[in-house]
């Protein structure tokens, strides 16, 4: 009798077990289903615009930062997490980088903000406009950026992109809203900008910072600043 009790018993407990271990892998399915298998943290998509270094292999097999981004644009130190002291803190999922043009001297910035709430974009981007308009000149404009396609003669196509223009003492460059841009069907929102240091002739700059987004991911469907136009 002992034993049988014994056998009831361990019967029960491993009942117990398998539902347990149905339970958790439920959950677990249902993250997965919600997240995306693969989908970058937050931590990934703070830079997700931000150009990259390329980490390339020298003659003794060791690993090299190649800092070139293009040309003669170069990566200065390393890409820094948290927002530049020009702009409020919008999210606390940003990034930045400075790069140095090394035929003109001109210093450059990007900025990244990541956002995975639609109404934190919008009041993001409202912050953002009111401390733009206090501080500079403020328009919407449009930039043309050639992207590679295998459809075209030529290898390649007209993208325009729709973006905001900030001029200022300080910096001079364009900001831009891209939506969902990995997934329809995740919330991922940037606030993206690509400007110069200093006062400066936005045209004279312009193809260097078209170069900047040309090296980052792709900015298909991009609009300006919604409060700001």
């Amino acid at each position: 009798m002992e034993f049988l009790e014994t056998d009831r018993t361990g019967k029960i407990a491993l009942v117990l077990l398998l539902i347990a271990v149905g339970a958790s892998g439920a959950l677990l399915l249902f993250d997965l289903l919600m997240i995306g298998p693969g989908y970058p943290p937050p931590e990934a998509l703070q830079k997700w615009y931000i150009p990259e270094p390329r980490y390339e292999y020298a003659e003794n097999g060791s690993v090299v930062v190649n800092r070139t981004i293009e040309g003669d644009i170069v990566l200065i130190d390393d890409i820094e997490e948290g927002c530049p002291s020009p702009f409020p803190d919008l999210s606390r999922y940003c990034s930045h980088a400075v790069y140095l043009d090394t035929g003109t001297d001109d210093r450059y910035l990007v900025v990244n903000w990541y956002f995975d709430e639609s109404a934190d974009l919008l009041q993001a981007e409202e912050d953002l406009c009111s401390h733009l308009q206090s501080s500079g000149n403020v328009a919407s404009a449009e930039l043309i950026l050639p992207r590679e396609t295998d459809g075209s003669p030529d290898g390649s196509i007209i993208s325009p992109i729709s973006v905001t223009k900030f001029e200022s003492e300080a910096l001079s460059g364009y900001f831009t809203v891209v939506e969902k841009p990995l997934s329809p069907g995740h919330d991922d929102y940037f606030i993206v900008y690509y400007g110069v240091f200093g006062p400066a002739v936005l045209p004279e700059q312009t193809a260097t910072l078209e170069d900047l987004m040309l090296r980052s991911y792709s900015l298909d469907g991009a609009r300006p600043l919604a409060p700001c136009t």
